[in-house]
C-alpha cells in the first residue's frame, strides 16, 4: 500500500524559438532510480524521476517537463520484497505495479497542470465532444396518480 508521495524537482522548459509543426508528439519515461529500506523493514522508498518530451513532426523540441520524487510503500512483504531485489535485482511485480501506477497517476496531473502553466499542448488527449445534427428528444411526460 503506497502510504506517501512527493515531488523533490521539478524542471520544465517551452523552446520559444521555433514555430511548432502539427502534429506534437508526446512521449513519456517513468523511472525507478533506487529503492530503499526503512531501519524498521516497515517501508520502502522508491526514487524516481518522469520525464516528457513534445516534439513536433520535424523533431523539434517543443517542450520538456522533468520531475524527480519519492514514493513510500509498506505491507506486510516489505523485507521479503527487499530481499528478493537485492538478490535478484527485481522487485516483486505487484509491488512494482502499484509503485509505477502511483508514479504515473501522480505526475500525470502535475505535468497537466505544467504544460497548461506554460501554454504547452496537453500531455494526453483530452476527450473530444461532437455536436449531433439531431434534434434532442423531448421527455416523455409519466402521468402521475393522483390522491
Amino acid at each position: 500500500m503506497i502510504i506517501g508521495y512527493q515531488l523533490t524537482k521539478i524542471d520544465a522548459e517551452r523552446n520559444d524559438s521555433i514555430i511548432p509543426q502539427d502534429p506534437i508528439e508526446i512521449s513519456y519515461k517513468a523511472t525507478t532510480k533506487s529503492v530503499g529500506k526503512d531501519q524498521n523493514s516497515k517501508t520502502l522508498r522508491f526514487v524516481f524521476d518522469y520525464k516528457v518530451d513534445l516534439k513536433d513532426s520535424k523533431d523539434n523540441n517543443v517542450g520538456k517537463i522533468y520531475m524527480e520524487g519519492a514514493v513510500i510503500y509498506t505491507g506486510p512483504s516489505v523485507e521479503e520484497a527487499y530481499n528478493k531485489l537485492n538478490e535478484t535485482g527485481v522487485m516483486q511485480q505487484d509491488i512494482q505495479q502499484e509503485v509505477m501506477q502511483t508514479i504515473s497517476n501522480m505526475t500525470i496531473l502535475e505535468a497537466m497542470q505544467i504544460s497548461k502553466t506554460l501554454n504547452l499542448p496537453p500531455i494526453i488527449k483530452l476527450p473530444e465532444l461532437t455536436l449531433s445534427s439531431q434534434e434532442p428528444q423531448k421527455e416523455e411526460k409519466k402521468p402521475t396518480k393522483g390522491k
